[in-house]
């Protein structure tokens, strides 16, 4: 039953007991008229008649004492019974309002209840993730864990390329065949030498760490540019913890250099030449560690139409182009697909193929008026200084899937436990900003020319090899130029 009709049930019940109250007070009143005129006493004490068949309590009566009427008092105890009938009424009508209230409350206490639970439970997990956090950024234990597994996640996605021995190269010779000079060319396969002679007299320092990154032009561009395997772009990338900094440093693709055969070479040949004994990187880091004195922890390297992915993957960047490159771009075959030329003078957000033509314009001077080897060296350093920049933009959604994709077109021999060290570094030491330089530096070479030198022509010829070095030690290693003196001259170098 609703509770409308049991409230309207009880008022008909109470209307039926008045109803009899009313029948009752009549019987009385006839028995006290017909007791007064017998000439008998009335007890003065009126009350419940507990005795009454009816076993009714309504029956309560008062006496007034005389003050009203017997008409008034009825219709006064009539008038009080009601209200005090309507005031039981709204009292239970209250209560079972409440009674609503409170299951309706326990219903929404339950509900709550479970809500509570909820919020108890997210907000343990909220906790337990801000302490992981706090741990594993916060402190050095933690960064870690970090660390390795970044380490780890670096080494899986890359192509990995074991250490080799060190390769000498020979160079090609002419076997004649009588007085015709008919006869043979033999192109011997370059000997291995397992460690340089010279490694003790290379610089190496806890607090700086080198690595070797090259390109390799696998002539997969056009007919023009195929088949060379040259390493055209070659740059050393140096952590230093003491001055917290990263830097790159440019070699000029021209530069001579000669190998222990003593036969002269240029240095973006020296790669093909050890990879006929499958020897490339290490022939490459060799002849690096030995000119300039330096220790290099190990190589990584990209094949440059793998490096025009890496720019796609990053959705490309943005490059400032003069007037001359952006029109020589567009009027060359260097932007080997032609639905890119169409740069312009200015800021240009360039795609992979594009910045492929770009790094590897030398006719042309650069924003800024460099030229030849010089300009191109500079457009790599600012492509790789951008590259870095956009990098470092990439959403933290983003960051796992373009880090991975880029990571799968490179190729290194540094370990796991190499990478976890090179991670510590620079993370430790909150290293963000990038310097760059160039060698050979300026006033210690000269131009062979068409006349050449020692057989190759147009080949940049260092004549103060120290100076480059003593460069090198006071931008790489931070030294101040005494300390640069010092340490060059501690390796004994004749």
């Amino acid at each position: 039953m609703e509770d409308g009709g049991f409230w309207e049930e009880k008022m008909r019940e109470e209307e039926k007991k008045r109803d009899a109250y009313g029948d009752f007070k009549n019987y009385v009143r006839e028995r006290e008229n017909a007791e007064y005129l017998d000439g008998e006493e009335i007890e003065e004490d009126r009350g419940w008649d507990l005795t009454d068949e009816d076993g009714d309590f309504d029956d309560f009566c008062v006496d007034t004492g005389g003050i009203f009427e017997e008409e008034e008092e009825e219709a006064l105890f009539a008038s009080l019974n009601e209200s005090l009938m309507r005031q039981v009424a709204e009292e239970l009508d209250g209560m079972a309002d409440t009674t609503q209230g409170a299951g309706e409350e326990i219903t929404g206490g339950k509900k709550m209840g479970k809500t509570k639970k909820v919020l108890k439970v997210i907000g343990s997990l909220l906790l337990v993730l801000v302490l992981l956090t706090v741990f594993l950024i916060g402190t050095r234990p933690g960064r870690k864990i970090v660390i390795n597994f970044a380490a780890k996640f670096i080494t899986v996605n890359t192509k990995h390329k074991e250490p080799g021995a060190v390769a000498v190269a020979i160079h090609p010779f002419f076997i004649a065949d009588g007085d015709d000079k008919d006869g043979f060319t033999v192109v011997p396969m370059p000997m291995v030498t397992p460690v340089p002679e010279d490694a003790e007299k290379i610089r190496k320092e806890d607090y700086v760490k080198n690595i070797l990154i090259f390109g390799i032009d696998q002539g997969d561009m056009d007919s023009v540019h195929a088949g060379s395997l040259n390493t055209d772009t070659i740059m050393i990338a140096t952590l230093n913890t003491k001055d917290k900094s990263v830097k790159i440093t440019s070699l000029l693709r021209d530069m001579y250099v000669e190998l222990d055969d003593g036969v002269g070479r240029k240095i973006n040949s020296i790669y093909a030449i050890g990879r006929r004994n499958n020897q490339g990187p290490e022939l490459l880091m060799h002849t690096i560690e030995d000119y300039f004195k330096i220790d290099l922890m190990g190589y990584a390297y990209v094949k440059l139409a793998s490096f025009e992915d890496v720019v796609d993957i990053l959705g490309g960047v943005t490059i400032e182009l003069g007037s001359k490159e952006a029109n020589y771009l567009n009027t060359t075959n260097y932007i080997t697909n032609p639905r890119n030329r169409n740069l312009k003078s200015g800021e240009n957000h360039m795609n992979g193929n594009q910045v492929a033509g770009y790094c590897r314009i030398r006719k042309v001077e650069t924003l800024g008026g460099a030229t030849n080897d010089y300009g191109r060296t500079l457009r790599q350093r600012r492509v790789l200084q951008a590259i870095f920049q956009k990098y470092k933009s990439q959403s933290f959604m983003n960051l796992l899937p373009v880090t991975q994709s880029c990571l799968s077109k490179i190729t290194t021999n540094l370990t796991e436990q190499q990478i976890a060290e090179l991670l510590e570094m620079f993370l430790e030491n909150g290293i963000s900003e990038m310097d760059s330089f160039r060698l050979p530096i300026n006033d210690s070479f000269y131009d062979s020319g068409k006349k050449g030198y020692n057989g190759i022509t147009y080949g940049l010829v260092i004549d103060d090899i120290e100076a480059n070095i003593l460069y090198l030690y006071e931008n790489l290693y931070a030294d101040t130029p005494d300390e640069a003196k010092e340490n060059y001259e501690a390796l004994n170098v004749k």
